[in-house]
């Protein structure tokens, strides 16, 4: 190839700094794109001018981790006065003699206008680290993560003005630190909130009645993904991690199976839109202060129920709703949830368990739901059993304006059981013309 032709061809070259920059941010470790300053003269001080910066150290590679650092020194102390849009730094269990130079780092990004800041500095148990003051008054910063157990003294007021994304996750919450909480409530304009980590048993018995109280008067969106440390059997049922949540535009809140039967959560929430959990939803929020009827406003409701005792809350905005039943006694509970959904017009039935005996009456009236609104269902992990036919030539039966029904069936059917299913289907009478059912395995 002539150098002409080669010149034409190198697209590479033609493309702009500000270009090559981003593609090179995109890489996941800064190492990688300082790496590439041997590519040509022109690309030799590319990489002060990065938007984003990953330093990640892994003990598994050659470099030790006092080079490490030094390599982070140089990094910030060459850039140039562009913007930091991200800084990610991962380090595990680095001596605390350390800590000052982290400090420095966030610091200097903080300076450089940061966007995005994201910290997994896994440090040891009986070691702390303060996050420097100016972190909680940057007028740049929108999405912060923390996974690790850092210690932050947060002002009385003016703290986070422009935090939209806080995800905490709790490494250690034996050794409890309030002024973590303090930040919870400190966050004018913050929409998401995640919390994650572990909760141990131990630390739940010197503080049994453990308070959390958030208050963000633009939140949207929170989610709890906490586990359980221990047998909470050893202990009694004493034991409660309370959340009093302080949200009028919550839109979506999410809290995982693991910690439900000692969290409490305590809302004021005056729109809350989508509610998640996923396993023993119902059962366990009849125990804490009543979270169901926390949500009646939702209109995305997706959880899984074990327990069909209780009455279901009137839900007049819900227009999709996502079941997962996980044994016989619960198709009450759908029938439930029909009758107090007059709106509902997308379900989905998720059948978790293999019931030999099932208990499927049809209601004294057709839900109203039916009648105007129910368009599509979905049913999965169908067998076929007789209860549950019965439920598919209600819905059928009844369902005014259905348009589709797609089920999909258990993998124990053979091949000749879902064709005589599906002939089965077709039989059933329908109350929409238009309905069409189809099997999928």
């Amino acid at each position: 190839m002539s150098q002409s032709q080669a010149r034409v061809k190198d697209r590479i070259s033609a493309l702009s700094d500000e270009l090559i920059c981003r593609i090179l941010s995109c890489l996941d470790d800064t190492q990688c794109a300082v790496k590439t300053t041997v590519v040509s003269p022109r690309w030799k001080n590319l990489w002060t001018s990065l938007p984003n910066l990953h330093f990640c150290y892994d003990k598994t590679e050659y470099m030790r981790e006092d080079a490490f650092l030094t390599f982070v020194d140089r990094v910030l102390f060459f850039r140039d006065s562009s913007d930091i849009k991200l800084f990610y730094l991962n380090l595990e269990c680095p001596d605390v003699n350390y800590f000052s130079r982290f400090e420095s780092w966030i610091c200097t990004a903080i300076r450089r206008n940061v966007v995005e800041l994201d910290l997994n500095v896994f440090v040891f148990p009986d070691s702390t680290f303060e996050l420097p003051p100016s972190l909680f008054t940057s007028k740049t910063l929108e999405v912060l993560r923390l996974r690790s157990n850092f210690i932050v003294n947060p002002p009385k007021s003016g703290c986070f003005p422009c935090l939209k994304v806080l995800d905490v996750y709790l490494h250690y919450p034996d050794r409890y630190d309030s002024s973590l909480e303090r930040i919870f409530s400190n966050c004018p304009v913050l929409e998401d909130l995640r919390i994650e980590g572990s909760i141990y048993i131990e630390w739940l018995c010197e503080d049994p009645s453990l308070k959390f109280t958030i208050s963000a008067p633009q939140l949207k969106r929170m989610t709890l993904k906490l586990e359980l440390d221990g047998s909470k059997e050893d202990y009694g049922n004493v034991m409660t991690v309370m959340f009093y949540i302080n949200a009028p535009k919550l839109e979506d809140f999410n809290i995982n199976k693991g910690v439900l039967s000692i969290v409490s959560c305590d809302f004021d929430a005056k729109y809350l839109f989508e509610a998640n959990s996923d396993d023993n939803f119902r059962r366990h929020l009849d125990g804490t202060n009543g979270l169901l009827e926390a949500i009646i406003n939702a209109k995305h409701l997706s959880l899984s129920t074990s327990d069909s005792e209780n009455a279901v809350p009137a839900f007049h905005n819900l227009y999709h709703l996502e079941l997962a039943l996980l044994n016989f006694t619960c198709w009450g509970y759908l029938i439930d949830f029909l009758k107090r959904s007059r709106n509902l017009s997308y379900l989905v039935i998720k059948i978790v368990v293999n019931a030999k005996r099932e208990n499927f009456t049809p209601p004294e009236f057709v839900p109203l739901c039916m009648l105007s609104h129910l368009k599509t269902i979905t049913i999965s992990g169908f067998q076929g059993t007789k209860d549950q036919l019965r439920v598919v030539q209600y819905l059928l039966k009844y369902s005014e304006v259905l348009t589709k029904v797609t089920i999909t069936v258990s993998s124990g059917l053979s091949r000749a059981e879902e064709k005589a299913l599906y002939k089965e289907f077709l039989m059933f009478e329908r109350g929409s013309k238009t309905c069409q059912v189809e099997l999928r395995n």
